[in-house]
């Protein structure tokens, strides 16, 4: 579940969208409103930088502009994935389909043969029933084979369904990754934790052993884009990403959420638990060099499902700690519990 924000919340963000997307050149329809919503209830950081940028000064959306943050910022499939699939998902029922028609027709017409075979036996005269049965034989075989034809067509419409399957669970799979470091992108982790906030672990918000939330960013990552280059930069990001990696347990969600934010959703584990694994993360960041001349280094923001807390306010929570770790001279970790009585 995408949207966990309460009816009032929901309202309240429609008001504010509303004046918003009436100010541009799209059309108002369900895509715009899905851009603009998740804009105005800033749970899309990428798509909201994106969509500020584009309309700086004045400018206005228009409908392809929309369409492309629709597509990269919020649409779970790619739409040329899309349309493969269904155009394959067609041609497989077409094939049913004809199946069907000549299995009609196959029943037809041997069900013509065998009330001609019927009145054929009555008609016969003595010594002609061998011949009769012998042809009625032979269309009995026939039959088979045709039966056998149809049934062998569709045992592979049946397996090229079955790779459809898996075409469209790879399909949406590859949709909830960030394609550089293979983590969850922010649309995996947000499916991660609105799951999370449902399930019961999310029961022991506001206790001990509620989910918690880390919240890690590469330290100085304008300059370092600068020094680095495109090539060295995206190795640097996978070498992250793949700390982060090995701090996360099999039931924990990784995710890199921007270019140099990175995330661990821990279902079910005590504030302390989350605050070993942030400083283990944050020095195993230490130990990679950026170049020949300087490490890598991490700022991190942990905290704690608190009871009644919607996803929106958990993550606000993560970030602030966040940027208190930015603010107190980075390359630290800072714990913010929702109850001071969890404090790490």
């Amino acid at each position: 579940m995408r949207y966990t924000e309460s009816i009032a919340a929901s309202a309240q963000a429609l008001r504010t969208a509303l004046p918003l997307m009436s100010r541009q050149r799209a059309a108002l329809h369900p895509v715009t409103y899905a851009v603009w919503y998740e804009h105005v209830t800033a749970m899309n950081g990428a798509l909201s930088r994106e969509l500020m940028s584009l309309t700086q000064e004045g400018a206005t959306l228009d409908e392809p502009q929309t369409w492309a943050l629709y597509r990269k910022h919020i649409a779970e499939l790619d739409e040329d994935v899309a349309v493969a699939l269904a155009r394959d998902v067609g041609d497989v029922l077409r094939g049913v389909s004809d199946c069907t028609d000549q299995a009609g027709h196959q029943v037809q017409h041997y069900a013509r043969a065998l009330q001609g075979w019927e009145r054929s036996l009555r008609e016969a005269a003595p010594g002609q029933h061998v011949q009769v049965l012998a042809a009625a034989i032979e269309g009995t075989q026939d039959m088979g084979h045709a039966v056998a034809s149809l049934m062998a067509r569709l045992e592979a419409s049946r397996q090229e369904v079955a790779s459809l399957r898996q075409e469209v669970h790879r399909a949406r799979s590859e949709a909830l990754l960030d394609p550089l470091t293979g983590l969850s992108n922010r649309r995996g982790f947000d499916r991660a934790l609105a799951d999370c906030l449902l399930s019961p672990e999310a029961g022991s918000a506001g206790s001990p052993t509620a989910p918690c939330l880390l919240l890690g960013d590469i330290d100085d990552f304008s300059a370092l884009r600068e020094r680095l280059g495109a090539s060295r930069l995206d190795e640097a990001l996978r070498q992250v990403a793949n700390t982060v990696r090995a701090v996360a347990q099999s039931h924990h969600v990784a995710a890199r959420l921007e270019d140099e934010e990175f995330a661990l959703l821990i279902p079910g584990a005590g504030l302390h638990e989350a605050y070993t694994l942030a400083e283990q993360l944050r020095h195993g960041v230490g130990q990679l060099q950026a170049d020949a001349d300087r490490r890598l280094s991490l700022s991190v923001g942990v905290t704690q499902l608190g009871q009644g807390e919607s996803a929106r306010d958990f993550i606000g929570r993560a970030d602030q700690a966040l940027q208190a770790s930015r603010a107190q001279g980075r390359n630290r970790v800072t714990v913010l519990a929702a109850d001071e009585r969890f404090a790490a």
